[in-house]
């Protein structure tokens, strides 16, 4: 039944939108699709950098994690603005797209963060981490010696307590991942019941009309500095290429900073900026979704390829009922 239920679903037509063929059971399947989807976008950020904040006068190295199904591409504007900015940006993108087991990942991603340090010289670096990326390196600070070689982790639309339809999505993905992101797993339990490390300045940065991190308090850390973005709508696929919310992060990533020189005053705070309200004759914002589609879809996921799995798999069933 699973089989039939798979070979359904990778031909279905859904709300207009024909999925290219392929194996909807690879995460590289969905990296690949979003990708396209969202070229456009990705392209206009790219190729459309607007001036920053002053520079930061020392360079600081910033390691960027990929979530699930997100290919290290999605990172390009955020790279550009923080090598504009003064940091030194290396972009991460776990095996698999981080489907497989969250244990595992987080202890390659000790290796990873280790070598990056060495690589910069300094003596500790920051995390700026997507979606499920959030949740390894938050392990990793927290009970792998990761405070040791972090100073700031910056998640967004990180989901820190899982997603209750992780399951149903893991039953037609077969992603450990997504068995990982089930509320109250062995890893979610690792993750929330151990402390913050102290001397780790946590942020938490999500929306609360993320169309996949649903309910948006999946997001909320206890304990760690929580930036909420509820004016309007925003998507989950915005906070990489919007320049504001960027800013957000860039924030986050100086603050308490001490970028002074002698014979320069240093960097100027930019200040918070608020997103605000999507202007839906902005060619940068994403509709809002209104029903299962090709993309989006209003309740609850476990990441941008399981909502679409979900999303399918309700269809096909109201169909065969029918």
């Amino acid at each position: 039944m699973l089989n039939k239920s798979l070979l359904i679903l990778a031909t279905l037509t859904v709300s207009s939108c024909v999925l290219p063929p392929g194996d909807i059971t690879d995460p590289h399947y969905w990296g690949d699709y979003f990708l396209a989807k969202y070229a456009t976008e990705r392209a206009d950020a790219v190729d459309n950098i607007e001036p920053g904040p002053p520079p930061l006068v020392h360079k600081r190295t910033v390691l960027l994690i990929t979530g699930v199904t997100i290919p290290a591409e999605w990172f390009d504007p955020i790279v550009l603005r923080l090598q504009r900015d003064g940091f030194n940006p290396v972009v991460y993108e776990p095996p698999d797209l981080l489907s497989g087991d969250l244990f595992d990942n987080a202890e390659r991603l000790a290796d990873v963060v280790e070598q990056v340090q060495a690589d910069s010289g300094q003596d500790k670096i920051d995390i700026l981490a997507e979606c499920t990326g959030g949740l390894i390196a938050r392990y990793y600070i927290q009970s792998l010696g990761g405070d040791q070689h972090v100073s700031r982790l910056v998640t967004f639309i990180s989901p820190q307590h899982g997603v209750d339809k992780a399951p149903l999505a893991a039953s037609i993905a077969g992603w450990t991942a997504l068995d990982d992101l089930t509320p109250g797993s062995a890893f979610l339990h690792a993750v929330n019941d151990a402390p913050l490390p102290d001397d780790v300045a946590v942020t938490s940065i999500y929306s609360c009309t993320d169309e996949y991190i649903q309910p948006f308090t999946t997001s909320i850390i206890p304990g760690a500095h929580n930036i909420e973005l509820c004016d309007g709508y925003i998507g989950h696929f915005r906070f990489f290429y919007d320049p504001d919310i960027y800013l957000i992060m860039h924030d986050a990533l100086i603050d308490g900073v001490d970028d002074s020189d002698p014979a320069d005053p240093g960097t100027t705070d930019p200040g918070t900026t608020d997103p605000g309200t999507t202007d839906p004759s902005d060619p940068m914002a994403e509709p809002q979704p209104d029903g299962v589609g090709c993309s989006t879809g209003r309740g609850s996921s476990g990441g941008s390829a399981s909502l679409m799995l979900l999303g399918l798999l309700a269809v096909t069933r109201r169909r065969s009922r029918g």
